[in-house]
């Protein structure tokens, strides 16, 4: 009696000979469904421990793997990479444009993914351990947020928190460093004395911070530099080491110099230029902040001790949690969060996140288009190998070898491409800051990650392109091969290379598409009038504190010199003073409440100005009046914005009201709302408070002028003339700044600009390939028809016929590519939405365009043709 195999061993006995070579693939059906048979039998006879057919049969696949590597001989592996060679080297003008198309793509992504390598996988340099780094922040059950700490707030951290052996804390300063005309501002920062400690870093020259350079307010005037400023200001001399500088017009001793590369903790921004130690924090308000339980300035970084997980060293922040809602009512709410690692906060990495997932779409996109013109390249090319081909299948090549064949070609193009991309990826750190919209603290160059996934994504782009034209060549009748005929062979091609054309269309018409949402964003945004008018306004910031000016009635006096000396520039019509500059920065907030109302507090924008303020941004006041000049008021008045009016005083009229917080006001006049922080937030409540009643100590200079204004040189020199010691730290045009606020936009906009007109290009060289392959085929049906007296223009339109065909097909298949592109980049648009009609139907019609003129050259030609000519061919 026949034993039956059962249905499902047969199968996965079917499934496992895929794998052996076609050759030998009969004889190894035929043994292994013999041996399952007699597995089966002896199974049923006998009583002997068997092993299972589920068992056994699962061994087939090893067998057909080991069957299949007896093929793959490394003799014949190295003879299909020389051949490889050879053919590439016979066709160089093929090689090299498939190689360079190929480059870009590899190149754009590796260049991508050195940037993502920079912000989010590498750490700061300088740091020993810096998995073992831990950020600490301050949050709310009702407002979660990642923020800083206040002084006590960071003391009862750094003795409470348990399974971390230290915890530091930094802040950014400016300070003005050097007297005279050799005073600059730099960007510093305050750190505790056991900041350097906990980072595990080193000094070059000297020695870092110590704990007990921290431990009294004033008590030690010592600072560690940059190595960055160390070499730019002092020439890299080491005897600079024990002497003394000048910092907002106190005197600091050198006490060391900092490794090259360290920028502290934080990979976005610019990095610090020194340190100096927390105790040496200028007051506020005349006050130190070293005992107010509000102030929150201190961000927070500690390091997990030995043999203490993450997970362990987060649960004791509930303990310390209790512990400062117990310490202080202003805790009351608070909740103390923990993140691992430095670089960036949770919120920057999420942003950062996002941007650089967008970035790699792109380039990703972009890959593929390369990937799917050279497939079309080898497949144009492959059509002419029939002889070649033939002969190889005579000789007893299989489907599979001939496959095998041209994924070796295409994998050893892959290489070259590689190669070739090497050079753009070296450079990637000098090119990708400009790019990028934010100030970088850490270097992007290549290192041996960017290097291993060059050449991940060169192999897996010749997989890419290589896999379409092996496939299509394995799946030609052998007989078909060996006569090298045209049909069912070249018809597949053809399919295939249709499809592959109307992909490089779908995929093009995304990014044109995407690049003009982009672009008119950006117009959008020079347009925009954000509350205020920036044409014409410039911005410069001064910090009379960094320079050691702390006394507010001097300060008073400075800003009044200041004024004074600004209106009389060439071209000026009005200057004035503020806090903070619209959409460029600065900003800061307090809370306010009508007397009594606790329940409607609201933390709303704190804008102090000087006067004019205004008339010189050209804010309107909508009722009342707006805020005089330094000896116009007597009592302490405010102007509201019409956000906050509607806020706290609902149909009512918010003039003469009474408003709290930083002490009581009068409230005199209601203005417009500005988007103070971007242009894609609506405005925030605002309060404009009258700088002769709440002094600042670092406050913007607002120019309005005619035409271009003063030079930024004539405008330091005006600002030195009334105080040499103090130094301009920036000067910005706001109308540029409020269009480069833009910057996530700017930068995506460029790339994706670019990469739409690569992507034009090769779907037109390949929608211009694929018709003049086709024209190139029907040159004697031209000849016949043209003597026959078929009109040059009709056969024009025959020929385009297909290539239109294809590129509406393309259009229609990119409108969803389109869509979703469009939905990805919602966030980063401005004043257009992401699937706006007039844009997709103008790079819709871009694209038709460029179709029918990649598909009308080479019909025109064939138009042409001598029919005597072809016939006799």
């Amino acid at each position: 009696m026949t034993t039956r195999v059962p249905r499902w061993a047969r199968w996965l006995l079917r499934a496992s000979s895929l794998v052996v070579p076609a050759h030998r693939r009969l004889e190894w059906m035929e043994e292994w469904t013999a041996e399952v048979e007699a597995l089966a039998r002896s199974r049923r006879e006998t009583d002997r421990d068997y092993p299972s057919m589920a068992r056994f049969v699962a061994g087939a696949l090893p067998h057909a793997l080991w069957m299949r590597k007896e093929e793959w001989t490394m003799e014949s592996v190295v003879q299909d990479v020389r051949f490889a060679a050879r053919v590439l080297r016979r066709s160089p003008g093929f090689t090299a444009v498939a190689a360079l198309t190929l480059a870009l793509g590899i190149g754009a992504n590796a260049s991508i993914f050195s940037l993502v390598n920079g912000m989010l996988l590498r750490a700061p340099q300088g740091i020993a351990e810096p998995d073992r780094l831990v950020q600490i922040a301050r949050s709310y059950d009702q407002a979660p947020r990642w923020d800083s700490f206040s002084w006590p707030a960071f003391e009862l951290i750094r003795s409470e928190s348990r399974g971390l052996s230290g915890v530091a804390g930094f802040q950014d300063q400016p300070f003005v460093l050097g007297r005279g005309a050799e005073a600059e501002q730099v960007l510093g920062q305050l750190v505790s004395g056991n900041f350097f400690e906990v980072l595990g870093a080193r000094p070059y020259v000297g020695r870092l911070l110590r704990p007990s350079d921290d431990v009294s307010p004033g008590a030690h005037a010592v600072v560690v530099l940059s190595h960055a400023l160390w070499t730019r200001r002092f020439g890299g001399d080491p005897e600079v080491v024990g002497q003394t500088i000048h910092l907002g017009g106190d005197s600091y001793e050198v006490v060391g110099v900092a490794a090259p590369g360290l920028t502290g903790v934080e990979t976005i921004g610019t990095p610090p230029a020194l340190w100096v130690p927390t105790m040496q924090h200028p007051p506020y308000y005349g006050e130190l902040p070293f005992s107010r339980w509000g102030w929150s300035w201190i961000d927070v970084i500690g390091r997990l001790d030995g043999g203490v997980s993450f997970q362990q060293a987060r649960a004791s922040m509930d303990v310390v949690t209790t512990r400062l809602r117990d310490a202080d009512s202003v805790n009351e709410d608070i909740r103390v969060l923990m993140a691992p690692g430095v670089g960036l906060d949770p919120d920057g990495r999420r942003q950062a996140s996002q941007l650089s997932l967008l970035l790699a779409v792109i380039v990703g996109l972009v890959l593929l288009l390369t990937c799917t013109n050279v497939a079309n390249l080898f497949l144009a090319r492959a059509t002419g190998r029939g002889p070649e081909f033939g002969v190889r299948v005579a000789i007893g090549a299989g489907r599979a070898r001939l496959g095998r064949q041209i994924l070796t070609e295409s994998l050893l193009l892959a290489v070259v491409a590689t190669l070739v991309a090497v050079p753009v990826v070296y450079s990637a750190d000098r090119f990708l800051p400009a790019l990028f919209p934010y100030a970088l603290a850490v270097p992007v160059g290549a290192d041996l990650r960017v290097y291993a996934f060059l050449v991940g994504i060169g192999l897996l782009a010749g997989l890419l392109f290589g896999a379409v034209p092996a496939w299509v060549e394995s799946r030609r009748a052998l007989a078909d091969v060996i006569r090298d005929a045209a049909s069912s062979g070249a018809r597949r091609s053809t399919r295939v290379r249709d499809a592959l054309v109307v992909g490089q269309l779908g995929l093009s018409l995304g990014l044109v598409s995407a690049a003009a949402l982009l672009g008119r964003s950006v117009l959008n945004a020079h347009a925009a009038r954000p509350g205020f008018e920036p044409e014409g306004l410039v911005v410069a910031w001064i910090d009379p504190a960094a320079a050691g000016r702390e006394d507010e009635e001097e300060g008073r006096g400075l800003y009044r010199r200041l004024l004074d000396r600004m209106v009389d520039l060439p071209g000026i019509q009005r200057a004035t003073l503020a806090n903070q500059a619209p959409v460029v920065g600065g900003h800061s907030r307090s809370t306010v409440m009508p007397p009594g109302r606790e329940d409607v507090a609201y933390e709303a924008e704190r804008i102090v100005v000087g006067p004019e303020y205004f008339e010189g941004l050209g804010i309107p006041i909508l009722r009342g009046r707006g805020l005089g000049g330094f000896d116009d008021e007597p009592e302490p008045v405010v102007v509201v914005n019409e956000a906050l009016a509607d806020r706290f005083w609902p149909g009512e009229d918010p003039v003469g009201k009474i408003l709290e917080g930083s002490g009581t006001w009068r409230v005199v006049g209601v203005a417009g709302d500005v988007q103070m922080r971007s242009l894609r937030q609506a405005a925030r409540p605002a309060v404009y408070y009258p700088l002769v009643h709440l002094y600042q100590s670092s406050m913007v200079i607002h120019l309005r002028s005619e035409g271009s204004g003063p030079s930024p040189v004539a405008l330091r020199q005006a600002v030195a003339e009334v105080d040499p010691d103090l130094p301009v730290a920036a000067i910005v045009d706001l109308r540029s700044a409020v269009t480069a606020s833009m910057g996530e936009t700017r930068t995506l906009g460029f790339l994706v600009g670019a990469f739409a007109g690569l992507a034009l290009l090769l779907a037109a060289v390949g929608l211009y390939g694929l018709v003049s392959f086709g024209a190139a085929q029907r040159v004697r049906e031209m000849g016949i028809r043209i003597a026959l007296g078929a009109r040059p223009d009709a056969l024009v339109r025959l020929m385009l016929r297909r290539g239109l065909a294809l590129a509406v097909i393309g259009v229609m298949a990119g409108l969803g590519v389109s869509w979703l592109l469009g939905q990805a980049l919602a966030g980063l648009l401005f004043g257009i939405p992401p699937d706006d009609a007039l844009t997709l139907s103008g790079a819709a019609l871009l694209l038709l365009a460029t179709a029918a003129l990649a598909a009308w050259i080479p019909a025109r030609r064939v138009a042409r043709v001598d029919p005597a000519a072809s016939l006799r061919d």
